[in-house]
């Protein structure tokens, strides 16, 4: 067999090949496509009740919030829980302070969710008890990594923690919260904040006599 036959040959074997392989992967990239549009619309199925969570929180965490608010737990009462278990924790100090003016300023946002903006009860708790995991988790580590930490006479250790570290994220990222959610008509001009008129996180905030009510009845 002459060279130039064997070299038609092998090039004809590789272009067969290519066109093989290039056949074999958009068959496995169609069927990739395929599996994923049933998967996301299962997703849209699931949380069909959230409209404006789905896709903007991460997807574990909310599933395990939208199970738990589907079988009756309270997310308010968990949310508070949250902040009490850590609040235990921390000494009177300006970490501690601000740590209550982020409880507080979560009772101010829940109401004004329900008044001015789109959304069902549930779906403004679940938002705000996502919130609260993630705050109640990172306040945990700076309480782990506190320098300064004294033991009470009952055996209890409690640590002291810097007012600038909870005015990151991400406990700013309670500013984010309304936003998920669209305005109704009747919204004020302004969208609520949580700094104060000099820039500082969280500002001081009395909270809400309404959400504290529904908090009281949950106990």
């Amino acid at each position: 067999m002459s060279i130039l036959v064997i070299t038609l040959l092998t090039i004809i074997a590789y272009v067969l090949w290519r066109i093989y392989r290039q056949r074999k992967y958009e068959i496995i990239a169609a069927a990739g496509a395929k599996f994923y549009a049933k998967r996301e619309q299962e997703k849209k199925e699931r949380f069909k009740n959230y409209p404006y969570l789905f896709g903007k929180l991460e997807g574990s965490l909310l599933e395990v919030l939208a199970r738990q608010a589907e079988v009756g737990s309270p997310l308010l009462k968990l949310s508070f829980y949250l902040m009490l278990h850590e609040s235990t924790k921390i000494d009177f100090s300006e970490g501690s302070m601000k740590w209550d003016y982020l409880w507080n300023a979560t009772q101010e946002l829940l109401e004004h969710l329900e008044k001015f903006h789109k959304g069902s009860i549930v779906e403004h708790e679940i938002a705000v008890a996502y919130y609260w995991q993630i705050a109640a988790t990172a306040v945990g580590e700076l309480i782990k990594e506190s320098p300064d930490k004294i033991t009470t006479q009952s055996g209890r250790e409690i640590s002291s923690i810097a007012g600038e570290k909870l005015e990151v994220e991400p406990y700013t990222n309670i500013n984010k919260i309304a936003p998920l959610f669209p305005k109704k008509a009747n919204h004020p001009a302004k969208e609520i904040s949580f700094y104060d008129e000099n820039g500082k996180f969280p500002k001081k905030s009395e909270g809400s006599a309404y959400i504290r009510e529904k908090l009281h009845l949950l106990m």
